[in-house]
């Protein structure tokens, strides 16, 4: 899923800006947006069914009727509501605000910024820069993908992968490992190895970079296989080939 900020002053024409992007890119994919509401907060219709089951602490209080659906939760950090959308197989989630969150972003107006990738831009300017924006990843997401993608005629297994960060090793503790942007070289080759492995339909490959602390997910993947027998190789091979090439030389 890739995510594109916008951020702005207010007044400053985000809104009729990110109506219009999200038209257009709709023709390329799934569409998501999410406004950052601040200390406005978002108003619930008193009385209604939805909003009593919310006001009893429902984690999630939905309605669905002959055109929509709607969902209130609970959880109000952009972390869980992203992990939502891509689960959900959104391909471009629009951010409106959040100017705390530092990715790569449409600045409209004057606004002083960082990470700023286009100003001011067309429509047509952000559809030709879309490489230039931050890529989210879950392991839902990555099935989604697949299922997309790929040719599912011949399929008989999907098999996911979440690697997390272990904290204990026998006597030996990790606190936290380190991955710098050559991760991708390897998990780009991992997933082209996988692909070409008889059987194997389509693999996805994701590995997270940065500072990961104990019991944070590190690696996401996914198999779309003709047999499971296929998958569990592929998969076995794959996470053997990452702890040997990237994992153990970090310890």
């Amino acid at each position: 899923m890739k995510i594109i900020q916008v951020v702005g002053r207010s007044n400053a024409g985000k809104t009729t800006f990110i109506k219009n992007l999200i038209g257009a890119l709709s023709a390329h994919g799934a569409v998501g947006a999410v406004k950052h509401l601040g200390h406005h907060g978002f108003s619930l219709e008193p009385g209604k069914d939805t909003t009593m089951y919310y006001e009893s602490y429902a984690a999630i209080s939905g309605g669905v009727d002959e055109e929509k659906s709607v969902v209130v939760r609970r959880e109000n950090d952009l972390n869980s509501t992203l992990e939502v959308l891509c689960n959900a197989g959104i391909e471009y989630a629009i951010l409106e605000g959040f100017k705390s969150r530092s990715f790569p972003r449409i600045v409209i107006g004057d606004l002083e910024s960082e990470n700023v990738v286009l100003r001011n831009p067309s429509v047509e300017e952000v559809i030709a820069a879309l490489d230039r924006f931050e890529d989210y990843y879950t392991v839902e997401g990555l099935v989604r993908d697949l299922r997309r993608e790929c040719d599912i005629s011949h399929a008989g297994a999907i098999l996911t992968f979440n690697g997390i960060v272990r904290e204990w090793s026998g006597d030996d503790r990790t606190e936290y490992m380190d991955f710098d942007k050559t991760v991708d070289t390897v998990a780009e080759s991992i997933q082209k190895e996988m692909e070409t492995v008889p059987g194997i339909i389509g693999a996805r490959f994701y590995h997270r970079k940065g500072r990961l602390y104990a019991g944070e997910d590190i690696t996401y993947l996914a198999i779309l296989a003709e047999h499971r027998q296929e998958a569990f190789a592929a998969a076995a091979n794959a996470i053997d080939r990452l702890k040997r090439e990237l994992h153990d030389v970090e310890k």
